[in-house]
């Protein structure tokens, strides 16, 4: 039942140019680039509109939440 811990094998280590990778679909990119594409650039802006809208409706939420418990604390206080 002893086992031996594997060895990792050495690896050579590989000159890899500077590069980024696509935000959306993970291609290689230049540094200075963030999306591989128009199509990209176009997607990971719906993304971003969509999670702002989700963040706004989430706060709404919890503001509407909030002012319902203080006027439910105040109508029992009254009584």
């Amino acid at each position: 039942m002893n086992q031996k811990p594997k060895k990792r094998k050495e690896v050579e280590a590989v000159d890899v140019p500077d590069h980024r990778h696509c935000e959306i679909c993970g291609r290689v990119v230049p540094p200075n680039e963030r999306y591989c594409s128009p199509k990209c650039e176009e997607k990971a802006a719906k993304e971003r509109k969509s999670m702002e809208r989700f963040r706004k409706i989430w706060i709404a939420i919890l503001v509407a939440f909030t002012i319902f418990m203080v006027i439910q604390i105040l109508l029992r206080l009254r009584t």
